[in-house]
């Protein structure tokens, strides 16, 4: 009885953070589309009256925070996953109205959130002694180091390849933004590809690097 409860809780920790991690991702684009380019979404379930709101539950996704990681803790899936709904930011609107900088700061808002929430998680993790707290704390730096690094690998569906695409376009060039759509409809094929070949390893090799530092 014991375990099943450690393993209920370790579950349910493992859940919340990853609603952080991804509800907290949006929300952080939120903030800085709010401040420098709020002419430049679209109405959807995250703009109230005109407005972004910041009300966590408005960013809930059935399927992708709900339902989906739901169904991967209950069958012990060997990794957790899951999404939040998104703004529906116009990209175009961006460029045109204030530049390729912050098209570029937009792609790369997710990555610096993960990354800054890793590191924030191993500062209280250093002097915190509540073993929930460090669970939840471990779940957060696991989580937010391997979404940053999914993130930053240059390949659809993920940022860094639209990161580089925005530089080229900033610079002349159109070879990365042309790449990205080009792969578009393979993005979920060459994920798979990734995760089950050696290749994995673009991931796994730094993300152990990382945690052994922030662990």
């Amino acid at each position: 009885m014991l375990s099943d409860s450690l393993d209920i809780q370790a579950l349910l920790l493992s859940y919340l953070a990853l609603l952080i991690t991804i509800i907290g991702c949006e929300m952080s684009l939120g903030y800085w589309i709010k401040t420098y380019a709020p002419d430049c979404i679209d109405g959807n379930d995250l703009v109230q009256n005109n407005k972004i709101t910041f009300n966590p539950i408005h960013y809930f996704d059935v399927l992708g925070t709900i339902v989906f990681p739901l169904f991967m803790l209950v069958f012990k899936a060997p990794i957790l996953f899951g999404w939040s709904k998104t703004f529906s930011l116009n990209m175009q609107k961006v460029i045109d109205y204030h530049g390729f900088n912050l098209a570029i700061l937009f792609s790369s808002s997710g990555i610096l959130f993960h990354f800054f929430i890793a590191l924030l998680s191993s500062l209280v993790y250093s002097y915190n002694s509540i073993a929930q707290i460090s669970t939840l704390l471990e779940y957060l730096i696991l989580f937010n180091v391997f979404f940053a690094l999914i993130k930053l690998c240059p390949i659809f569906p993920y940022d860094g390849l639209k990161i580089l695409g925005y530089i080229g376009l900033k610079f002349g060039s159109h070879l990365f933004m042309r790449l990205y759509y080009n792969l578009l409809p393979l993005g979920i094929v060459i994920l798979i590809v990734i995760f089950i070949t050696p290749l994995n390893q673009i991931i796994l090799f730094p993300a152990q690097i990382i945690l052994n530092f922030l662990l």
